[in-house]
């Protein structure tokens, strides 16, 4: 695995300095790119900036002269001192004991490991938030779940936040690799921290910076595929019960991680859920954790999705590094997962990331939209070797937006004969599937544009698209070195609504019903430059037919826009993939994610 650092978020959308670092955050490939340019071999290296000041921050001035302090060494402490930094705790039992008011600290001892359970009792406030952390030289201290059989059984979790909030988590590792059933507590759950509201009120205020979590496993392995939706283990989980009584509704608002490492992980490292509401009870938005931000941090190598979101409001994952998930690394891990699938979700908009070599049997694209969500914009984002594909749309879903990002051999799993659309790779799959058993419903107006789709390995893909008002153009398809786009099926059916595709670029072997459907084709040479190394390549040279042959159709815009969890997004694009200005209103822009006009590279040192 390589060491990749991530581009602070507060520069969305990039331009100037701030992108050509994020760009240079590629994985270390070797690609040779025959459209317009052959024969190149680059590495690029990781390097990025540090991330953006957190909302807390802001407060440490009146969070030192507020609140008690509290040391844990588990090497020197001993729960019969004072918890002063001269005379530590020394037990996770010990702190869970104390009521925590508004500004307390709590540090652990670096290099030393705390095995039980930490039960966060008492709340902070939003001026003066709980703060725990670390303190000393040396690796950060760990935290974990890990007791054994002879303390009856390893805890469900190391973490526990259960109805309490304006908590901050910094510096820390933990880990729950859980061997030992414990009564009481199911073998297929495992969390490192989780952060539940089973109360009557809102919790807001989360932030976890600076942690890395790794090695959480349940007791019970994955044994078989069946087995995959029953298995609830993750490195961070953020749960609500569902809302039953009026008057009570709750959720979980405001959370913020970042610059966290995830790594060897059963299943999931990020999961937020939430019961949704008993009918006439709640909204769209107390019924779903509500603005959610998860940015700069890096996955490596996790049995399935990097982040799930599950019933959220206002969700933004951005600058996150995916590089392996859906792994099989370890014989207890699934082996099944796109990077992030939404799943009834209202307003999220994934970009600027990148997803690497993502595994697996069924979905396990770059980015996926699951079911039923509203208001999805998979924007500015790289995906390379992605086993299951570039786009998978789901049913019941309304405005789904795929848009300037860059797309390198995805969708190259084996399909023998008879294989159903499911578990095919594809390009393009678009679906009114709600699982089993379920009546079909077609996703309503979706927009796939201005991406770039490169394959340059012999594999064939499938195209299959059954759905409402779906708008495909201004996209680039190039297909060379013996593969197919398409030669695995397509299947397109509009369930008598408009289909719109035109102003897309076909070059190489693409099958011809999918490029019949085009009512403004353009054919030829993409001329990319072939300058840099990864997706820099894909810029376009002067003279390129992509040039100003697009059309100018913005889609829909992103609702909130500006302010909240959104305030550095804007509701359409102003830039390409690559920081060209760019403007879907008026004129002529490009097709797919560049819009250079005169084959101009605006990312300096990362695309020499």
């Amino acid at each position: 695995m390589t060491n990749n650092s991530i581009v602070r978020s507060d520069d969305s959308p990039f331009t100037g300095i701030a992108r050509r670092k994020f760009l240079k955050t590629t994985a270390t490939a070797a690609l040779g790119f025959a459209c317009g340019a052959s024969g190149f071999k680059a590495e690029a290296s990781h390097t990025g900036v540090e991330g953006a000041a957190l909302p807390f921050d802001q407060h440490k001035g009146r969070q030192n002269a507020k609140g008690n302090s509290y040391y844990l060494s588990s090497a020197a402490g001993n729960d019969k001192n004072d918890g002063t930094i001269n005379a530590p705790w020394k037990t996770l039992s010990k702190i869970s004991s104390v009521s925590l008011l508004p500004g307390d600290r709590v540090y652990f001892k670096k290099g030393d490991r705390f095995d039980g359970h930490f039960v966060v009792s008492g709340a902070g406030s939003d001026k003066y938030p709980v703060v725990i952390s670390s303190y000393g030289t040396g690796p950060k201290p760990v935290i974990t779940g890990e007791v054994g059989s002879s303390e009856g059984g390893d805890y469900r979790e190391a973490i526990y936040i259960n109805n309490v909030d304006n908590i901050v988590l910094d510096g820390l590792e933990v880990n729950n690799e859980r061997k030992a059933s414990r009564a009481g507590v199911t073998d297929v759950d495992a969390y490192g921290v989780y952060v539940n509201n089973t109360g009557t009120k809102v919790m807001k205020n989360f932030i976890l910076r600076n942690m890395t979590f790794q090695n959480v496993y349940a007791v019970k392995p994955m044994l078989a595929r069946e087995d995959f939706d029953h298995l609830e283990v993750a490195a961070v989980h953020f749960a609500s019960a569902k809302n039953t009584r009026k008057g009570e509704e709750k959720n979980i608002q405001n959370v913020l991680i970042e610059k966290c490492y995830f790594t060897n992980i059963q299943r999931l490292g990020i999961n937020f859920t939430h019961g949704g509401g008993k009918e006439n009870v709640g909204n769209d938005s107390i019924n779903r954790n509500m603005d959610l931000v998860v940015r700069n941090n890096k996955f490596h190598y996790l049995g399935g999705t990097c982040v799930l979101p599950q019933a959220t409001y206002n969700c933004l994952i951005e600058n996150n590094l995916f590089d392996h998930p859906g792994a099989s690394v370890d014989p207890r891990m699934p082996g099944r997962g796109s990077s992030v699938w939404p799943i009834h979700c209202i307003t999220t908009v994934i970009q600027h990331n990148q997803c690497l070599s993502i595994r697996g049997y069924e979905d396990s694209d770059g980015l996926h939209i699951d079911h039923e969500n509203v208001n999805t914009f998979i924007q500015y984002n790289y995906m390379k070797d992605c086993e299951g594909g570039f786009v998978e749309i789901l049913g019941g879903n309304v405005n789904s937006v795929y848009r300037f990002n860059v797309s390198v051999n995805d969708g190259w799993r084996k399909s023998p004969p008879g294989t159903p659309v499911w578990k095919q790779g594809h390009t393009l799959w678009i679906s009114g599937s709600l699982g089993k058993n379920k009546k079909s419903v077609p996703p309503e107006n979706t927009y796939i544009y201005n991406n770039t789709v490169y394959v340059d390995k012999d594999f064939p893909t499938a195209i299959d698209i059954r759905g409402h008002n779906t708008f495909i153009y201004n996209n680039i398809f190039c297909c060379i070195s013996g593969g197919k786009i398409g030669g695995e099926d397509v299947v397109v059916k509009n369930n008598e609504t408009p289909f719109y595709m035109s102003n897309n670029l076909f070059y190489g072997t693409i099958d011809g019903q999918f490029e019949k459907l085009d009512r403004n084709p353009i054919r030829g040479n993409p001329q990319f430059s072939g300058r840099g190394s990864d997706f820099c390549q894909l810029q376009l040279s002067a003279g390129s037919p992509a040039i100003n042959q697009g059309v100018a159709k913005r889609g829909p815009a992103i609702p909130g826009a500006g302010t909240g969890v959104f305030k550095n997004v804007p509701p359409y694009p102003t830039v390409d993939f690559y920081g060209n200005p760019v403007d879907m209103s008026v004129g002529t822009p490009n097709v797919g994610a560049c819009n250079a006009k005169n084959g101009e590279t605006l990312l300096g040192s990362a695309c020499p």
